[in-house]
């Protein structure tokens, strides 16, 4: 499984000196997972190989395709703040003894969401504070294949006492469970049911 803490086009030299990744890696990059290779993403891997036009503003059609791998793209985030996380899928392995929580974290505002992902969490934004919230609630944590490759999200992940909290370990062990195979789930199709205004987004 590959595991993305990322941020930014990886093809291009970072300031951590790392060799960029090259066009044919990133393309094979992207055969493997949809070969069957799982993929984990936290917080700013969505903030990573943004697609073409304004970074703010509505969805459209030409995704960057790891974006449209991912499943959802960073637009913008405010201030950090406690806000609750709806838990919309009380069966997936690993996760059914968890119910909508809490937490103090630097949430991202997204756009641009696979319309085949099955959402596990749903960000709450009646509460929130800051003009990108403004919005109806939106996909915070999802689960989709890509191919035969099995791919999860969370927007969690930028505070160090959220990676150490019960919860988000919880989820970080039911995701490694289920993109490397040795959980099934059901990940029927639910966005619209879940967020059916998901696509709605603050300019």
């Amino acid at each position: 499984v590959f595991v993305f803490y990322t941020t930014g086009d990886l093809t291009q030299a970072g300031t951590d000196k790392t060799p960029p990744m090259s066009k044919e890696g990133k393309e094979a990059f992207l055969k493997a997972i949809e070969g069957g290779k799982g993929f984990m993403g936290f917080h700013c891997a969505s903030d990573t190989f943004h697609s073409g036009g304004p970074k703010n503003g509505a969805s459209h059609d030409t995704l960057d395709p790891y974006i449209a791998m991912i499943g959802g793209e960073f637009v913008t985030h405010g201030q950090q703040q406690k806000s609750t996380v709806k838990v919309v899928d009380s069966k997936f392995p690993g996760l059914t003894d968890l119910k909508d929580f809490e937490k103090n974290e630097e949430w991202y505002a997204l756009k641009n969401f696979a319309p085949d992902m099955h959402v596990i969490g749903v960000m709450d934004t009646s509460a929130m504070t800051g003009d990108m919230y403004k919005r109806p609630n939106y996909p915070e944590t999802w689960a989709r294949n890509h191919g035969k490759g099995r791919v999860f999200y969370t927007s969690l992940g930028h505070r160090e006492d959220v990676w150490q909290s019960e919860i988000f370990q919880q989820i970080v062990l039911a995701a490694l469970a289920w993109t490397t195979g040795r959980t099934s789930a059901e990940i029927p199709t639910n966005v619209k049911d879940v967020c059916p205004e998901a696509v709605t987004v603050t300019p």
